[in-house]
């Protein structure tokens, strides 16, 4: 596994939390930083799309070793 920061993946690429982690995520849009909240990617996971997470840009994620 590839230790990365979430804003240096593409959109709709796969991801994990931990290097041990079981579940996956697709980055997807940005959210630009507003009067409601800060900056951050909508990461949705790939069991469930209905399901999804904001993260900040700097968060470090774990890619498969290319």
């Amino acid at each position: 596994m590839k230790m990365i920061s979430l804003r240096q993946l593409k959109q709709g690429e796969s991801f994990k939390r931990k290097p041990d982690a079981h579940k996956e995520y697709i980055r997807e849009h940005y959210n630009r930083k507003d009067m409601y909240g800060p900056a951050s990617f909508c990461c949705s996971d790939t069991d469930d799309i209905g399901r999804s997470i904001q993260l900040k840009p700097s968060t470090i994620v774990y890619v498969e070793g290319k």
